[in-house]
């Protein structure tokens, strides 16, 4: 017989700023500003950014943390631009 208690939802789990990139053994890891890993791009020295082995080569998996890593200062951004255009459309309704 099922449990009559209720389910409680996980919370939310944080991931802090800043992210940062740390190259590891054939990787790269982005971690939050706790250390939790939160993505891995990896990459082959033998890769060659211009034969189709599936591979990405170390350039192209660092760029790819990279932009991971800047995921919580764009959504910074991106939130300061939606308030500011909404300030912007309460002041044309006013006005």
């Amino acid at each position: 017989m099922a449990d009559d208690a209720e389910i409680q939802p996980r919370p939310a789990r944080g991931f802090p700023p800043p992210w940062i990139v740390v190259e590891r053994d054939g990787s790269f890891c982005v971690e939050d500003g706790e250390g939790l890993a939160v993505a891995w791009t990896y990459f082959s020295e033998e890769a060659d950014a211009r034969t189709p082995t599936g591979a990405m080569t170390r350039e192209e998996a660092q760029r790819i943390a990279k932009a991971i890593a800047m995921v919580p200062e764009m959504r910074t951004i991106i939130r300061s631009l939606q308030d500011g255009l909404a300030e912007a459309d309460a002041d044309d309704a006013q006005g």
